[in-house]
């Protein structure tokens, strides 16, 4: 067998795990440096591990009595916890900014209080995203859209097919139009509908493929290889960056995950894999608010504003130099650090809260 089973008899994609927990600290390093600077592009890996993982998950109970029922409460008891403990964090990092960013008001962050614990955009037009309370929030706000025609699709070959045959052109337009990978602020945010969708159901229909037989059998130690190719994509391009962008989201991605599923068992690297696979969540939602409160109390605090926010709508003046390295020495550890935190005392009992709460 190339995974591991589950309580529940589902198969469990340790390597997966991995590319996850490796791509949430390559975002990490993005946002606090100037090394791997296409690593957004790990958000569209993240659209095609959850559509995989889902389909895989959910595809044949989907559709059965209470198989939208159960989808919706583990879902929620999944995503939700975490992000209400971290659009916490969030809060307090940003408030400070009231001021000193333009269209950033009093009025707005409490909006954008009420908004965020729905889970929805805010309507103020800031640097800091649609959900402005914590940035990276809104990939999972398209990661709900993605979910909802999930719900009603279910991973059937015909509809994963014609939901990327639809999308993906729609979202190479959309990127041609938006001069860079849409859906994180309000003037762009019409194209992440096209870009979750291309690459979540990629996911979805790569798990389709999985399951008619499209696989060989391979050791596990290169699961090495696949998470130090990941980190080389991502630390620079060729041809133009759309394009090379184009290449990492269409073909890449694909590659690597294919790969991966295709990884013999390994005890030892499944423990490391999934313990990756448990920080990643709250590692990808908590950094950001953690590295605005380290930039905010003087550690990198002149790049992490320009490099993040954008220096030219903030207060903030003076010299600003590329070396954010005493940033990325602080915020990763600090960062992984409060991860496992989250993982043990929330993920894992707010999960299991929710599901004995659920009112669905």
């Amino acid at each position: 067998m190339t995974t591991g089973i589950t309580a529940d008899g589902k198969h469990r994609f340790w390597v997966l795990d991995l590319l996850r927990g490796a791509s949430a600290i390559l975002i990490l390093i993005y946002h606090s440096s100037n090394v791997f600077p296409i690593a957004y592009a790990a958000v569209d890996l993240f659209f095609m591990l959850s559509g995989f993982v889902l389909a895989e998950r959910y595809g044949e109970s989907l559709l059965q009595e209470g198989g939208r029922r159960d989808f919706i409460r583990h879902r929620i008891a999944r995503l939700y916890p975490v992000y209400l403990v971290c659009t916490l964090l969030g809060a307090v990092s940003v408030f400070p900014l009231i001021g000193h960013l333009e269209n950033w008001s009093v009025s707005a962050f409490a909006v954008s209080l009420v908004t965020s614990l729905l889970f929805l955009p805010a309507p103020s037009d800031t640097v800091l995203g649609i959900l402005p309370l914590n940035g990276p929030a809104w990939s999972l706000f398209f990661e709900v859209v993605a979910n909802v025609v999930f719900l009603f699709t279910a991973a059937g070959l015909e509809a994963a097919v014609s939901i990327v045959v639809l999308s993906a052109p729609t979202f190479v337009v959309a990127l041609w139009y938006f001069h860079f990978p849409p859906g994180s602020v309000w003037s762009d945010i019409v194209g992440g509908f096209p870009r979750v969708l291309a690459s979540f159901y990629g996911g979805v229909l790569m798990s389709c493929l999985w399951r008619r037989g499209f696989r060989i059998r391979l050791a596990a130690w290169p699961c090495w290889i696949l998470v130090a190719a990941l980190a080389a994509l991502y630390s620079g391009f060729i041809f133009t960056e759309r394009k090379y962008y184009l290449l990492l989201t269409f073909v890449a991605h694909p590659a690597i995950i294919w790969f991966g599923l295709c990884l013999a068992r390994n005890e030892r690297l499944e423990r490391i894999a999934t313990w990756m696979g448990e920080i990643s969540y709250p590692l990808f939602l908590t950094h950001v608010p953690l590295l605005i409160l380290l930039a905010t109390h003087g550690v990198g605090h002149c790049f992490a504003l320009r490099n993040y926010l954008g220096l030219g709508n903030t207060s903030w003046g003076g010299e600003c130099h590329r070396d954010a390295t005493p940033l990325v020495i602080f915020l990763l550890p600090l960062s992984l650090l409060a991860a496992q935190l989250i993982a043990i005392s929330v993920q894992s009992s707010g999960r299991k809260l929710c599901l004995r709460w659920s009112p669905i």
